[in-house]
């Protein structure tokens, strides 16, 4: 190794160095899935001769233009970033950040996701990806396959797993250790991080996994996905038996007809996503819940948690992610479980009407769902819940109180983050008190499996018996089954299948 020149599997690499940190960005795991390869699983990086430059990100996935930003996007857009205190041989813990927003959203180069204080004040190696998105990474059109097309499905979860398998052989060479990887997640990264949980083709490529505010039930039958494919055909106005003409339509015409879809799927199914992981007994046999139940795991340690309010400014700037108004909720309960309702709205007493509604509509989205995962997963390995009731400058300023999500600039501490800047006070001193307490649980479970310092346990593992649940506030404390009453009124309710 000279300088932040590493010698990988396939070929010699150059990165950079940043304020003492060796950062390789723009790092290709497989080849361009454009062309024949377009909805096709992604394929392995060819060996090259000489020094690839890995300096500068590559191209973000397909996505809407209104939140891609000024960032190059292309569907070569298999990339992944790596930050690293040296390229030695010491092995540092792996963090592997898979972003995430209704998997049509989402880079692993956006700046609030920069690993550098993470990988500095951790001494652990921080690994962002990119994957397919969208249409293109997450729309099953396998049952209208013609003139000998080939077309795969949960590319996105595909594209994932590629990932982790380049890290795993390669990762040494940065300084991490494979052995000692943790997948980190939030929102649909978050899903993304409790399906992989249960994707066979994942096994080994990751040792813990930490999910924040994810959907896990944000995942998909046939007859879902059939549905969302059928429709996503007529707005192009492409029969079921040409579905090949998929393989050479512009991009363009593929972002339009997704933002479309999304809309619509929000006043159609509300309280599900048109894009995401679905059940086709290969890259995922069963429901992830219904995996765990039948004890497909293999030992690995799990941290779960949700945000304070995680829906209220989704309801506030009427976002298409959730039902956030009384006429949707209705339908939400009337497509699943219409029974459901009457309990549900006795458990929220003297709420306001507007959070009653956002609570109704939102908590089966997040919370609900995280609380069932790991009711499920901590029967069979380790679990530790938390829920993060910290308030910041952008809780003030939003008359519901809390921003989705959101917990990772607490865990990357990049209050510096051009996104980060408009919505957290560089003056609101303790979002940065909170973010060193959080960051160093996140940090003790990468390196040991367990969040708790190695001196001591201030953090009880979760189970049904005691529910006991990290609240990280101004002040950090245990608390035994918060919103018990809220929980049991969903228990039992149908969600999407």
């Amino acid at each position: 190794m000279i300088g932040s020149i590493v010698t990988t599997a396939k070929g010699h690499l150059q990165g950079t160095m940043e304020n003492d940190i060796y950062v390789w960005r723009g790092v290709r795991y497989a080849k361009a899935p454009v062309s024949a390869l377009r909805f096709r699983s992604p394929e392995p990086v060819e060996k090259w001769g000489g020094v690839v430059d890995a300096v500068e990100f590559g191209p973000i996935p397909p996505q809407p233009n209104d939140r891609a930003g000024t960032e190059k996007m292309d569907e070569d857009c298999l990339f992944l970033n790596i930050w690293s205190p040296r390229a030695d041989d010491k092995k540092r813990p792996v963090i592997v950040w898979i972003p995430g927003e209704a998997n049509i959203f989402g880079a692993g180069s956006i700046d609030q996701y920069n690993g550098h204080s993470l990988a500095k004040n951790g001494d652990v190696v921080v690994v962002s990806i990119n994957y397919r998105v969208g249409a293109l990474g997450y729309v099953d059109f396998t049952d209208f396959v013609d003139r000998g097309e080939t077309f795969e499905t949960n590319l996105g979860l595909r594209d994932q797993v590629a990932s982790l398998r380049w890290i795993k052989e390669n990762i040494e060479v940065f300084g991490g250790d494979p052995e000692n990887v943790s997948i980190f997640g939030e929102l649909s990264g978050g899903n993304a991080v409790t399906t992989l949980l249960t994707v066979p083709s994942a096994r080994g490529l990751f040792q813990k996994a930490i999910a924040l505010s994810p959907t896990p039930t944000s995942v998909y039958g046939k007859e879902i996905a059939q549905r969302i494919s059928e429709r996503f055909l007529q707005i192009l106005g492409i029969g079921k038996n040409e579905v090949h003409r998929l393989k050479s339509l512009p991009v363009a015409d593929i972002l339009a007809a997704s933002s479309r879809l999304l809309q619509e799927n929000s006043q159609a199914m509300p309280g599900t996503l048109p894009f995401g992981p679905v059940v086709d007994g290969d890259v995922l046999p069963d429901y992830p819940l219904e995996s765990i139940r039948s004890k497909s795991t293999e030992g690995i340690p799990l941290l779960i948690g949700t945000k304070r309010d995680d829906v209220p400014l989704l309801g506030q700037i009427e976002s298409p992610f959730i039902p956030a108004n009384a006429e949707v909720v209705e339908k939400l309960f009337e497509n699943t479980d219409p029974e459901a309702k009457g309990p549900i709205e006795n458990a929220y007493g003297s709420f306001p009407e507007k959070e009653k509604t956002l609570g109704k509509g939102g908590l089966p989205i997040y919370h609900i769902p995280s609380v069932w995962y790991a009711e499920v997963y901590s029967r069979f390995e380790k679990t530790w819940m938390y829920h993060s009731d910290c308030k910041t400058a952008a809780d003030r300023i939003s008359e519901w109180g809390g921003l989705p999500g959101l917990e990772h600039p607490f865990a990357f501490r990049n209050f510096n983050a051009t996104f980060v800047r408009r919505i957290r006070s560089d003056r609101f001193k303790s979002s940065r008190k909170v973010t060193d307490r959080i960051k160093n649980h996140w940090v003790n479970f990468a390196k040991y499996g367990d969040p708790n310092p190695p001196e001591g346990e201030i953090w009880p593992k979760y189970n049904e018996a005691n529910r006991y649940t990290m609240i990280f506030d101004k002040r950090d404390y245990i608390e035994k089954d918060p919103h018990r009453m809220i929980r049991l009124a969903w228990e039992g309710a149908k969600i999407y299948k």
